[in-house]
């Protein structure tokens, strides 16, 4: 059933509001929101669906946005280098001692940044992270990770450290400045700027839409490629879920006492418009200043990822384009998507910065257009 969007679209990108509504009527969508702008001046702002049954979506909801958080904590983490609280050249070690064990003493914040550390799981975290008190306890993340050994020859080549990079990023910043990557994006960013986008808050449940359960995939390309998302797989073990894969994450990142969890990596909640407005306040050079933002967006590698089994590329902590990882029709973006269709990116070229937020898990083809991908498609098209 379509669902009508409310909100608004500038003149011309109608098309805008329809390909949304279609998202609904032909898409499985169920709640969500999408945000665009273009040198500040907003041109999409549409919402609709509900947030949870019988309860309307409305313009300030947000829901976990999952890895989306990672452009959150580039953007924190940049303003750490920006005021030279944070040196990413240096071995992570020289910040946490504990670090250097296994084999770990020379792993530089830049290797964690860009994937290619190979500190990606450690022992045993199947009976520690399905528990939302682990979470809680930095100490005891911070342990198991200073245990870990890595996957893979530091340097080597890069994977996604789905949640590693994160987890060891906000140790790093603990031990760097006594603060967290949520106190120090609270406190530079998004409080000062007015976005909803909040890492480690504790956020009132009427503000927040409930996840639904996934969409059953039906391409079999795609169901094989979830079957990975467990712990017998490099990928399951590198997103530290549990025994069912992403069905396990996506409860675990749901549960309302994960919320004052500081997991930089895929525990933020957000709305459309804060991501939005995260991504325009980086291309204005209102939260970093532009060579600090251009140190993090530039291309650090590209290649075949050792964990998710396809072309990635990566700046630090931000992704670049890639046909797997497709950010709009725009090849000098940067940005960063999240588990199940969430995502926002900033386009130079344009001026323009996007962000989408939804409440419904799918899983499309890995060829296939996406709920944003529509949505930023039609929108390029009409401009």
């Amino acid at each position: 059933m379509t669902s009508p969007a409310s909100g608004s679209v500038a003149p011309g990108l109608e098309a805008v509001r329809s390909a949304f509504e279609e998202n609904f009527a032909d898409h499985a969508e169920v709640g969500s929101a999408f945000c665009a702008t273009r040198d500040g001046e907003v041109l999409v702002d549409l919402w609709g669906g509900e947030a949870r049954p019988g309860v309307a979506w409305e313009a300030d909801t947000m829901v976990p946005v999952f890895s989306t958080t990672k452009g959150a904590t580039a953007a924190a983490l940049a303003r750490l280098v920006a005021a030279g609280d944070l040196d990413v050249e240096r071995p992570v070690a020289s910040y946490w001692p504990e670090f250097a064990a296994g084999g770990k003493g020379d792993i530089t914040v830049r290797q964690v940044l860009t994937h290619t550390s190979g500190v990606v799981t450690f022992d045993a975290y199947e009976d520690v992270v399905e528990n939302p008190g682990w979470w809680l306890d930095l100490d005891a993340v911070a342990a198991a990770f200073a245990a870990a050994t890595p996957s893979w020859e530091p340097g080597r080549r890069h994977g996604y450290h789905g949640a590693s990079i994160g987890l060891i990023a906000n140790e790093v910043v603990r031990r760097a400045t006594g603060r967290t990557i949520g106190h120090v994006l609270r406190s530079e960013i998004t409080g000062p700027h007015s976005l909803d986008f909040h890492i480690g808050s504790d956020l009132p449940d009427e503000r927040i839409a409930r996840l639904v359960d996934a969409s059953p995939p039906d391409d079999p390309v795609v169901e094989a490629y979830i079957a990975l998302f467990t712990p017998d797989h490099l990928q399951g073990r590198a997103h530290l879920i549990g025994r069912r894969g992403i069905y396990d994450l996506a409860a675990l990142m749901d549960d309302r006492r994960m919320r004052p969890a500081e997991h930089p990596a895929g525990g933020g909640i957000a709305s459309a418009r804060a991501v939005a407005g995260l991504y325009a306040g980086l291309l204005a050079g209102s939260i970093v200043d532009p060579a600090t933002v251009d140190l993090f967006v530039a291309e650090q590698v590209r290649g075949p990822d050792h964990v998710l089994l396809v072309e990635t590329a990566y700046g630090l902590v931000f992704q670049r384009p890639t046909p797997y990882l497709r950010l709009g029709p725009a090849p000098e973006a940067f940005g960063h998507g999240g588990l199940g269709g969430s995502g926002g990116f900033a386009d130079p070229t344009t001026g323009l910065a996007v962000g989408y937020a939804m409440n419904q898990i799918v899983f499309p083809s890995l060829q296939g257009e996406t709920r944003m991908g529509r949505l930023v498609n039609t929108l390029y098209d009409s401009l």
